[in-house]
């Protein structure tokens, strides 16, 4: 293994060592009782090492894994060529969400129900899937800019609606069904209310 990447491998495990050591005080503590010196002095490491990887307390909680673009970059690299755009990105977002942490997911949708003010931080620490569904749509269908432009963010909608109303006590299948289900409607029209109740 050549330096550079052993050198990543190490800065990869210190920030999941940091992450693993916020959700775990937040989880015993709650939110405000923790500060970025409790969670680096719990992953055994300096504040400075911290602040080398994250940048507030609620990015050692939100911020993507360092692998998640590379991942998400894989699984769009794997959708078969006749594959329709709306079912790619379904199994797409399926796939991503299925890959991640159980526990850092449910912490974070905690997070947000007990600090609404954290979603936002969430949302804009995972922008890079919203980005990179467009740029992918787009590249997969260049004489349908605006539909693949709309799917692909519809897509992202879709995500991010199912995890403000995922119920955490479902685990996260529940997380994958409301997904799976948001896909459906769209896909379907929405048309499963006609209003009268």
């Amino acid at each position: 293994m050549d330096p550079c990447s052993e050198r990543e491998q190490q800065r990869r495990l210190r920030w999941r060592a940091l992450q693993g050591a916020a959700i775990d005080l937040v989880d015993e503590r709650g939110f405000d009782a923790v500060t970025a010196d409790d969670i680096a002095a719990a992953a055994g490491f300096s504040r400075r090492t911290f602040f080398n990887h994250f940048s507030t307390k609620a990015g050692a909680l939100f911020d993507p894994d360092p692998e998640d673009a590379e991942r998400l970059a894989q699984l769009l690299g794997a959708v078969e060529g006749g594959t329709g755009l709306w079912e790619a990105l379904r199994a797409v977002c399926l796939a991503y969400i299925g890959g991640r942490e159980e526990r850092v997911a449910i912490r974070r949708r905690r997070l947000v129900a007990d600090h609404p003010e954290l979603g936002d931080y969430q949302r804009t620490a995972h922008r890079h899937v919203e980005e990179t569904l467009a740029d992918w749509a787009a590249a997969r269908c260049p004489r349908e800019a605006f539909a693949a432009a709309l799917a692909a963010r519809t897509a992202n909608t879709v995500v991010t609606t199912a995890f403000g109303a995922w119920d955490v006590q479902g685990g996260p299948a529940g997380l994958l069904m409301l997904v799976g289900q948001g896909f459906d409607l769209v896909a379907a029209g929405f048309d499963v209310c006609d209003g009268s109740g």
